[in-house]
C-alpha cells in the first residue's frame, strides 16, 4: 500500500484554506489507491474536518520546533512507511530537513518560494507565473510545476438548483478575517438604501460572528453563512463577490464569478497585482488602501457593467479549470511508483 503524508496546519492566522485544499488532493489520491495520512499541529477544527473526510491523522504540539517535527516524522515513517511527504506550510524549513527526509521518502512542497524548498523532489508554485523568478524556474524546470493549472481548490460539487439571484453579492474575507474587514464592509453597505442581497461567509476561525449578527439584525438584505466547506457550489448563484485574495479568489475564477478583491498583506498584494493583469477581477489594493465608504458604489457599478462582468468571467475561467488536484495527484503517483 502506498502512503502520502500531508504536513499542513490550520489556525486563526492561516485559516482553513491550506487544509481544505490538501483534503481535496487527498481525495483524488485515494481514488488512485494511495492512502493519505495527515500530520497537523493541535487544532480542534482541523482534526474534525480530517475525520469528517474519512482520513487518519496525528497531532503534534503547537510549540513543536523543526527538530521535534523531524523526530515525529521519523517515528511515523516506522509506523506507516509513507512514500511521500507533501508539505503545505508557510514557514521556512531548513535544507537539512529535506536532506534527512529525502533519504526515506519523496518530498513535495507547495506554495513556498523560499530557496530551501528547492531541495524537495517536486515544487508546486500555483499562482500566476509572472510572480516567480524566471532564472529559478528555468534552472529547476525539471521539478517545478508552475501556474494556476496546479492550483488546488476546495471541494468542487455542482449544484444544479443554484440559480443566479438578482442583485446578489457574496462576501468572504477568509477563514479568520484577522483584519476585521467583514464588519467594515457590512457597515458600509448598511448605510446605503439600495436594494441588494448579501450573503456573508464566515469561516471556522471567525471570532466576531456575534458582532456580525448584531450589526445585520433586522436588515433582511444580509444573510450569514457559517462554516460552509463547499463555497464553490454556491458561487454561480451570485452576481458579484467581494473577496480577500487567496484560494477563494481562484475558486471564484473557476466559477466565473466577477469579483472585487482586497489583499490583507503585502505579499498577497504583489500576487494580486500580477493576477489582476490577466483582467480577471477588479483589484482594490491592500486593506489599508481601500476606501470602504466607496465600496458599495464600486460593487453596484461592477454589477451593472454587464460587459465587464462577462470579460472577468471569461478570463477567469481561462485561468483556472479546477483540475489542479487531478494533475498533482497523477504526478505524485508517478513519483512514488
Amino acid at each position: 500500500m502506498k502512503y502520502v503524508l500531508f504536513r499542513v496546519d490550520a489556525d486563526k492566522r492561516l485559516g482553513m484554506g491550506h487544509i481544505s485544499r490538501c483534503l481535496e488532493l487527498a481525495k483524488q489520491l485515494h481514488k488512485l489507491n494511495v492512502t493519505p495520512y495527515f500530520l497537523i499541529k493541535n487544532n480542534e477544527s482541523a482534526s474534525k474536518l480530517i475525520k469528517e473526510s474519512g482520513f487518519h491523522h496525528t497531532i503534534i504540539s503547537k510549540s513543536a520546533n523543526e527538530k521535534t517535527e523531524l523526530s515525529v516524522l521519523m517515528n511515523l515513517h516506522h509506523k506507516i512507511k509513507f512514500d511521500c511527504l507533501f508539505v503545505d506550510l508557510k514557514k521556512t524549513l531548513s535544507k537539512e530537513f529535506f536532506i534527512k527526509l529525502n533519504k526515506i521518502c519523496k518530498t513535495i512542497v507547495i506554495d513556498n518560494t523560499h530557496r530551501n524548498s528547492l531541495n524537495a523532489d517536486l515544487i508546486i508554485w500555483p499562482w500566476v507565473k509572472e510572480q516567480y523568478p524566471t532564472d529559478t524556474v528555468l534552472k529547476y524546470s525539471n521539478k517545478i510545476l508552475i501556474g494556476p493549472n496546479y492550483m488546488l481548490l476546495g471541494t468542487i460539487k455542482k449544484n444544479k438548483k443554484n440559480k443566479k439571484r438578482k442583485e446578489s453579492i457574496l462576501i468572504s474575507m477568509g477563514g479568520s478575517d484577522k483584519r476585521g474587514l467583514t464588519l467594515k464592509i457590512i457597515k458600509s453597505f448598511k448605510k446605503t438604501k439600495q436594494r441588494f442581497q448579501i450573503d456573508i461567509a464566515l469561516g471556522r476561525f471567525f471570532s466576531d460572528s456575534k458582532k456580525i449578527v448584531t450589526t445585520i439584525k433586522n436588515d433582511r438584505r444580509f444573510t450569514v453563512i457559517m462554516n460552509n466547506d463547499n463555497l464553490i457550489s454556491l458561487m454561480p448563484s451570485y452576481n458579484v463577490a467581494i473577496l480577500s485574495f487567496g484560494i477563494t479568489t481562484f475558486e471564484a475564477f473557476f466559477s466565473g464569478l466577477p469579483s472585487l478583491v482586497i489583499s490583507h498583506s503585502n505579499e498577497n498584494h504583489n500576487y494580486a497585482k500580477k493576477t489582476a493583469a490577466y483582467e480577471c477581477m477588479k483589484y482594490l489594493g491592500t486593506y489599508k488602501m481601500v476606501n470602504f465608504g466607496e465600496l458599495p458604489q464600486a460593487t453596484f457599478s461592477l454589477m451593472k457593467d454587464i460587459d465587464l462582468c462577462k470579460k472577468y468571467s471569461r478570463n477567469s475561467r481561462m485561468l483556472v479549470d479546477g483540475k489542479g488536484s487531478k494533475r498533482i495527484a497523477k504526478r505524485i503517483v508517478e513519483i512514488i511508483n
